[in-house]
């Protein structure tokens, strides 16, 4: 039998500020054949996200809730492949199933750490995106973690186009709140107010981040009930200076935090919270797996009833993962950035 080359993206060296593409090894290797009781698995989908960003420091440089990546293995992360050998009885050659072994075109498995996938839903690439952990994100911070209240609050959410924020703008409004959105591009806010029909979204590049405040009190002036924040930094300063009494904020993630090289100054109006009684909470989304059924079912029932809708920018190829993950610090993702890895059999 002709031994089977494959590929994965390994990382050099730990990355200081912004990371740069030549930190991130492009190599092939050879394919192991599965065992009795295993699978072969080749990708056809993989995701880069930015908490990624956080499991490229040293294990010294920082604790996390999540493993550093180790230096010159393999990188992971959520995949969808394709069953292409299996000595396993439960799994059928053919089937897609959804994994953590991205980076790489190849992997084994046991059966025990992947999910069969039911693409009757919707495309394989979206138990990536609005029907996997980002959606879940989305539903847990702001069902779980930010308590709202449907039909009541006023939501203001940042990186409104992005994976996590589109979906949230979208569970939001199907709740019946008011809705208000910060993106980085014209074309951004025309999506969100055109075909999400969100309530107001604005461009904070072109309103200048001095200036998030004053644009909030303008899109939200009886305050916000509820912040969804994928940003930190001013958006979450902004966001404190137009809460209401008893307001919520749901810390998700920092995007404009991720690649700083020393510590930020935290809110300056951080006071704020205590005179208007303000609860910040942040979350990690693996802590609240409890809530799968409950998502699944209703991301299901809004999918059916064409109430979701998603973008994803598609980057082609295993070896420009690296390009498209650091893209992702520039805003160049509108949705989910996914990357195209290889062709589904038929």
């Amino acid at each position: 039998m002709v031994p089977r080359i494959g590929q994965e993206i390994r990382l050099k060296q730990y990355p200081k500020g912004v990371p740069t593409e030549d930190l991130f090894q492009h190599v092939k290797v050879d394919v192991p054949e599965p065992k009795v009781g295993e699978l072969l698995i080749r990708n056809i989908w993989m995701s880069v996200d930015p908490y990624m960003r956080g499991r490229m420091r040293s294990p010294e440089e920082t604790k996390s809730y999540i493993d550093s990546f180790q230096l010159n293995k393999p990188l992971d992360g959520a995949c969808v492949g394709q069953i292409i050998e299996s000595k396993n009885n439960e799994f059928t050659v053919g089937e897609c199933v959804l994994g953590n072994f991205g980076w790489r075109e190849y992997w084994l498995s046991n059966g025990k750490d992947i999910l069969k996938i039911n693409s009757k839903i919707a495309p394989i690439q979206s138990f990536l995106g609005v029907l996997g952990m980002t959606g879940l994100t989305a539903y847990v911070g702001l069902i779980e973690i930010g308590k709202l209240n449907e039909g009541k609050d006023t939501v203001f959410i940042s990186a409104a186009s992005g994976a996590v924020g589109s979906i949230a703008c979208q569970i939001a409004k199907i709740k019946g709140c008011h809705v208000v959105g910060s993106v980085g591009s014209e074309e951004k806010v025309e999506w969100l107010l055109d075909e999400v029909k969100i309530d107001y979204a604005f461009n904070h590049k072109t309103v200048g981040e001095n200036n998030i405040s004053s644009e909030l009190k303008k899109a939200c002036p009886e305050g916000i009930d509820l912040y969804f924040d994928n940003v930190g930094g001013k958006h979450l300063e902004a966001a404190i200076d137009n809460m209401r009494t008893f307001g919520r904020v749901v810390l998700c993630g920092m995007i404009s935090q991720y690649n700083v090289t020393s510590p930020s100054a935290g809110p300056s109006n951080l006071f704020l919270a205590i005179t208007n009684r303000l609860r910040l909470q942040g979350f990690i989304v693996r802590d609240h797996y409890d809530m799968l059924n409950e998502f699944h079912s209703s991301m299901t029932k809004w999918i059916s009833e064409r109430k979701i809708k998603w973008k994803e920018t598609i980057v082609e190829g295993l070896e420009n993962a690296p390009k498209a993950f650091i893209g992702l610090f520039k805003g160049e993702n509108f949705g989910k950035m996914l990357i195209k890895i290889g062709p589904e059999a038929q």
